[in-house]
């Protein structure tokens, strides 16, 4: 069974650590007053931080489900139950022009769309590696490539990214 981690975060978990990040701001500000606040939001901060960097460890090449645990955690993608399956690159330009290769797993339930979606950072190098045809280097295509062994119907390839601009 192949293992890989990526840096996707659960919104759950995000929500979470905002909520922690503000909570040490707060009990900082009640404890030590402006000080306290500030060195509350800097410890916050590094929780923040600590929580992002986790990253979701994904497995695969067992069946048709791919296990996901992120923390405590955990969830499975049934690709037998995905209408379709596609990956993208998306531009986080709130981020510093940070970019991010993106998985995405749509599927239907009583009639209500939704999907799963793993992502990872890339850089430039991994950037040149796909515009240089070495796209199977990144781990995370590996993941798209093993659900398109399984169900290559489902399979939309690359798909352009939705943007607000």
């Amino acid at each position: 069974m192949k293992k890989l981690k990526v840096t996707y975060m659960p919104p759950l978990a995000a929500v979470i650590a905002v909520i922690l990040w503000i909570c040490t701001g707060y009990i900082g500000a009640q404890f030590f007053g402006v000080e306290g606040f500030c060195v509350g939001v800097l410890v916050g901060l590094g929780i923040y931080n600590v929580v992002r960097s986790i990253g979701t460890t994904v497995q695969f090449g067992k069946g048709n489900v791919i296990d996901c645990k992120y923390f405590f955690y955990k969830w499975k993608i049934d690709l037998e139950k995905i209408d379709t399956f596609s990956y993208s690159i998306e531009s986080h330009l709130t981020r510093g022009g940070h970019y991010s290769f993106d998985v995405k797993f749509s599927y239907s339930e009583n009639g209500i769309e939704d999907c799963y979606k793993l992502n990872t950072s890339i850089g430039r190098e991994d950037i040149r590696r796909c515009m240089d045809g070495e796209s199977h280097k990144l781990e995370i295509l590996q993941v798209y490539r093993y659900a398109e062994r399984l169900y290559p119907e489902k399979a939309k390839g690359y798909v352009e990214s939705d943007s607000i601009f």
